[in-house]
């Protein structure tokens, strides 16, 4: 008899180690999520496309074998190795052009290199879009910021689609719930024909994502809610702002 209360002592106590196991683990898969999917999900939204745009500027001119010396160290810090039937250089009165294009299973590179005579300047402006969500876009943004020379802005954008749509009345009750997973309080909104944006300042964002200001006031997020012409929803979130078309 206490053999028997002994055992049914110790299951219970493996038990209770294994829900505190899962609940840790569970616990910690949830903080680790990143803020943009916890998002979608609080909405119902579903995740289609993430995108990263980065420029960069040198106040120079850049003849066309430095700008090819530029988009091979640009490859060559994403461990990418140029392949020259993506590659096209384009010459045109006081500017040359070097566009990249690289396609892949899950997310695509453009890189356009330009050097301005007119101007005395040269420009640089990458683009990253994938679908699948475990590719971290944020190394790729380290990588780059450690090619010496260029200092790069970044901005991302995040897409999640509702499956029906939502009369444009309704949208604030969307961004409210947005807001509220965001941690964040708003700085300048508009409505306009089917389209709701919001520009908005986000705690949960601010140690990873350097603020904007507009009009005196900071920001780090732009949540915007569109409707289709398919009958669904669009949603984007763009830190710290959306430069994208939509």
């Amino acid at each position: 008899m206490r053999r028997c209360v002994m055992y049914i002592i110790i299951f219970i106590i493996l038990c209770s180690i294994s829900n505190y196991s899962i609940n840790y683990v569970q616990g910690k898969q949830i903080n680790e999520q990143s803020p943009y999917y916890l998002s979608f999900a609080s909405i119902g939204a579903i995740y289609r496309e993430f995108r990263l745009d980065c420029w960069a500027k040198i106040r120079t001119t850049s003849t066309k074998q430095e700008l090819q010396d530029y988009l091979n160290i640009i490859l060559q810090s994403l461990d990418i190795t140029l392949n020259p039937e993506f590659l096209t250089i384009t010459e045109k009165d006081n500017h040359t052009i070097l566009s990249y294009e690289y396609p892949q299973p899950d997310q695509d590179l453009f890189i356009i290199i330009k050097s301005d005579q007119q101007l005395n300047e040269s420009y640089f402006m990458i683009s990253i879009v994938c679908q699948e969500q475990k590719i971290n876009l944020k190394q790729y943004e380290s990588k780059l910021n450690q090619i010496i020379g260029l200092k790069w802005e970044s901005y991302y954008l995040y897409t999640g689609e509702l499956p029906y749509m939502i009369p444009q009345t309704d949208h604030s009750q969307i961004i409210a719930v947005l807001l509220k997973t965001m941690k964040a309080h708003t700085v300048e909104n508009y409505s306009s024909n089917g389209t709701s944006s919001i520009i908005v300042y986000s705690s949960r964002l601010e140690e990873n994502i350097p603020a904007l200001s507009i009009n005196g006031e900071q920001c780090n997020l732009q949540i915007t809610i569109r409707n289709n012409k398919k009958g669904k929803t669009n949603v984007y979130i763009g830190s710290p702002l959306i430069l994208s078309k939509y």
